[in-house]
């Protein structure tokens, strides 16, 4: 299966940080990614003259607390399970602190997590493109 950039941040967790190279699409570190301006023994000066990730097109995606998971999760349980056993496996995943692992766990051993992507992408892509916009990011994006 191809990850996209939608996937990364459905799977944004608290205290979590993921970039994304916009030129390329692509996820990457940006400490590693500045390395390569750099020298082979840098010293300060090498490190004040790094380009910013800005200039770069390097962004940081949307933070844990810009996304609202439990929110489409429980959308997704309330419309979509209608086993009460696997809602209530689900809805007790949600309870927890740290609930995404154990609600994609509770999918995936249910065979339900490509449909809980699908179900999902709809808010997902919203946040991404709201995310875009407050940055002033030109991404073109299909109506």
């Amino acid at each position: 299966m191809e990850y996209t950039v939608l996937d990364v941040i459905m799977h944004i967790h608290y205290r979590e940080s993921c970039f994304l190279k916009i030129d390329t699409m692509e996820i990457v570190n940006p400490f590693d990614y500045l390395k390569k301006y750099l020298p082979e023994n840098p010293n300060e000066e090498d490190y004040q003259k790094l380009p910013s990730l800005e200039s770069l097109h390097i962004y940081s995606l949307p933070s844990y607390e810009f996304i609202c998971h439990k929110e489409i999760m429980s959308y997704y349980v309330k419309e979509m399970i209608e086993d009460k056993e696997l809602r209530k496996k689900l809805f007790s995943a949600l309870k927890y602190h740290d609930y995404m692992d154990k609600f994609y766990e509770v999918l995936e051993s249910n065979h339900l997590y490509d449909e809980f992507r699908d179900f999902s992408f709809d808010y997902y892509y919203s946040v991404f493109k709201e995310w875009c916009k407050e940055r002033e990011i030109p991404l073109e994006f299909k109506s």
